[in-house]
């Protein structure tokens, strides 16, 4: 099955045009006159995502009687928890890549398997997808892969020039096309399973239609809270009080009364550290709604942009404010090796970012970033064709960290599942951390690890889980402790009855796969996964599986 839609996939190519009518068809689904047509190749909407291009299109859209299945069964927006929690400003990443839809529109994956990816999602809050047309909608790929992070996802409602005057002129006549306006949004929003939008009006509004404006904003906001809890709208700053297309880089009273009828602002990028501390005073309590933009690409940007944008982002944490990165693709679109170039961008951003990972059980990730040479299950190869596919991506370990002694990569020339697994490399005793995390567990925490030795000899190897108090315990115990899983080591030495046991050890097609228990510890709960090798070695590692459950027929 993979291979034959991956083949099928093939046959396009990023970026071709689509006529607007395949659009309208798989959106809109519009009650058509009598003698109305439907295209006989309207089967192939069925395989790829699209905007929608016109007022037009927004307005007659329904929901497909048929959902895509890639759709109906998107990963939904997991828990995760950040290491300062909702004491840190938060991050937003903006992606805008040659106008958008490129390998990422099919639902089922395509055979590129070095179309663009994303997998530094630790750091990361919540996800625009960006492009200029009139409703930017998430492939399903996308959401899989933010969702699965904890990561909100944000579409794009955007009106540019001559051509977005009209369409705002339409929309603000009167109250019923605001609200129709909004409840096809928030239907469009619901069906494809995304938490909000980013309003971007360039263009000059009527005078007269921007008391309708601040409605539309607010109504938006609202409708989309009623359908998601989670849901966050964005006001980008443009357009002013007085309808006049006029960035102002900063919170002030030009702007604000969008600011105040939504869940935040999207700054402008010719932004100066002024400015900012006035954006600061303006918004109060509400700092982190501020959320300054940085463009990676460094068009008329503060130092540049590129590999200097720490420097702005320092600036912006320095007043306390969230930060929105554009275009982050740079890094794939400019640059000779797109994975030193990303792992070089986000480790100089990492300091300044609120790392988060999951926390809810169960937990269970192989590490493979939604691409591979080859498809593997089970630590055997299932298909030979190399693909790429969002959908399938799986939960990514901290990548963007310094280690001593120490690194970690991807590979997929060899994985237990998926297409890729993590490679360990050291030249010396290290740690290296996997996951922060937040879980606490009842009965018994099962944990499964499987892995192979790449380095001619095995040396002890072990599993660390860093747990700690859950906050307002206090019984005197330790603030953090360590459990030891020892991977390769004597591990059927006997055990306390508070220490982890190995209950499985087996070997699966070339991997070892070592599952153990560690008893219920009442009141903590693991913030931390990390790995030790003791010395120089390379090691794989396959996947990670992390739950709650009686280990009842488990032992050997």
């Amino acid at each position: 099955m993979w291979w034959i839609v991956l083949s099928y996939c093939g046959k396009y190519k990023a970026g071709a045009a689509v006529p607007v009518l395949f659009i309208t068809l798989l959106y809109s689904r519009p009650v058509m006159a009598a003698g109305d047509e439907i295209s006989e190749a309207t089967s192939i909407t069925e395989e790829e995502i699209h905007p929608l291009n016109t007022l037009e299109e927004l307005l007659k859209w329904r929901e497909p009687k048929r959902c895509v299945e890639e759709i109906q069964h998107v990963t939904q927006l997991c828990s995760y928890t950040c290491s300062n929690s909702s004491t840190h400003p938060l991050t937003l990443v903006c992606h805008d890549m040659e106008g958008g839809y490129l390998d990422d529109r099919f639902y089922k994956g395509c055979k590129n398997k070095d179309a663009y990816r994303f997998y530094n999602w630790s750091g990361v809050n919540a996800f625009t997808y960006f492009s200029h047309s009139l409703v930017t909608i998430p492939p399903p790929g996308w959401i899989h892969a933010a969702h699965l992070h904890g990561v909100k996802v944000l579409g794009t409602f955007i009106t540019e020039w001559d051509a977005g005057a009209e369409i705002c002129n339409k929309i603000l006549a009167d109250k019923l096309s605001v609200q129709n306006a909004v409840l096809q949004l928030t239907n469009i929003a619901k069906y494809h399973g995304f938490e909000g939008w980013l309003l971007n009006i360039e263009n000059k509004i009527n005078p007269e239609q921007i008391g309708r404006l601040t409605d539309f904003v607010e109504r938006l906001t609202s409708s989309m809270k009623e359908v998601c809890p989670n849901a966050m709208v964005l006001w980008y700053d443009s357009v002013t009080k007085e309808g006049e297309l006029k960035w102002q880089n900063e919170l002030n009273e030009m702007n604000r009364q969008f600011f105040d009828v939504c869940d935040g602002i999207f700054l402008n990028y010719t932004w100066n550290e002024d400015g900012l501390i006035r954006s600061r005073e303006a918004a109060g309590e509400r700092k982190f709604d501020v959320w300054v933009g940085l463009d990676v690409f460094g068009r008329n940007f503060y130092e540049g942009g590129k590999f200097n944008t720490y420097k702005a982002l320092e600036v912006v944490r320095a007043q306390e404010l969230s930060a929105a990165i554009f275009a982050q693709g740079w890094t794939y679109e400019t640059q000779d090796n797109f994975v030193e170039a990303e792992s070089k961008l986000w480790l100089s951003l990492s300091p300044h970012l609120c790392h988060h990972g999951p926390a809810d059980l169960p937990f269970k990730t192989s590490f493979c970033q939604g691409f591979g040479e080859k498809l593997f299950s089970q630590g055997e190869v299932v298909c030979s064709d190399s693909w790429h596919n969002l959908c399938k991506q799986q939960y990514q370990p901290l990548w963007s960290q310094e280690v001593d002694g120490g690194t970690l990569s991807l590979v997929t020339s060899d994985a237990f599942s998926g297409g890729g697994c993590l490679r360990l490399t050291t030249s010396k005793p290290t740690k290296i951390r996997l996951l922060t995390c937040k879980i606490s567990w009842k009965v018994a925490l099962v944990i499964s690890l499987t892995y192979k030795w790449q380095s001619k000899s095995t040396i002890p190897f072990n599993l660390i889980l860093r747990h700690k108090l859950i906050a307002g315990n206090s019984t005197g115990q330790p603030l953090e402790e360590d459990i030891i899983l020892p991977c390769e080591e004597d591990t059927r030495k006997e055990t306390s009855e508070n220490c982890p046991s190995l209950v499985v050890d087996t070997d699966v097609n070339g991997w070892r796969q070592k599952t153990f228990s560690v008893p219920e510890d009442e009141g903590k709960e693991v913030c931390e996964v990390d790995i030790w090798v003791d010395g120089e070695a390379s090691v794989l590692i396959g996947e990670l599986h992390i739950y709650n459950r009686c280990i009842k027929g488990l032992e050997k």
